[in-house]
């Protein structure tokens, strides 16, 4: 059963430096009626933007010109800049190879989705977000949101505390 989710406080950042990106997520977001969104055309501009206003939710491309989406990731998890390292972040690339994800995973992305998106699938990511909050790691080489998911509730032998 599909629960009835309001975004509309809802605050974005969305950082692709494809321009015609823009138009189609500013539109996605709208019909899921999100008005508070931000667009950057780079990284670097995202990060000062989040030094004076921390979004709910960052969505990032991964494929970017000086500094890229597994960059960017990597210094909101440092919280660098005053970053909020704890952020939702939430990859929207083309770039789907499994090698990509897992890396992107590796670095602190909180969620993937691949390009094209739809209203639907990125509703559905968000919602997943919400319902399956994943707990965040910190170790000392790394800090974001626990990168297993298979092994959930876990209770043998081998468990990790």
């Amino acid at each position: 059963m599909t629960k009835n989710y309001n975004f509309k406080k809802l605050d974005i950042l969305f950082v692709d430096d494809n321009k015609n990106m823009h138009l189609i997520v500013k539109n996605l977001l709208l019909a899921m009626d999100i008005t508070s969104f931000r667009g950057c055309l780079n990284a670097s501009n995202a990060l000062k933007m989040m030094k004076k206003q921390q979004p709910d939710i960052l969505i990032t491309d991964l494929k970017m010109e000086s500094l890229n989406g597994f960059e960017l990731i990597e210094r909101v998890r440092k919280g660098e800049d005053g970053c909020d390292p704890y952020l939702p972040i939430l990859v929207l690339s083309g770039q789907t190879e499994i090698e990509t994800v897992i890396k992107a995973r590796n670095v602190g992305a909180t969620e993937f989705l691949a390009k094209p998106a739809s209203v639907g699938s990125l509703f559905d990511r968000l919602v997943w977000m919400i319902e399956n909050p994943r707990p965040f790691i910190k170790a000392e080489e790394f800090l974001g949101p626990d990168r297993r998911r298979a092994m959930r509730g876990y209770e043998g032998l081998e468990r990790r505390e």
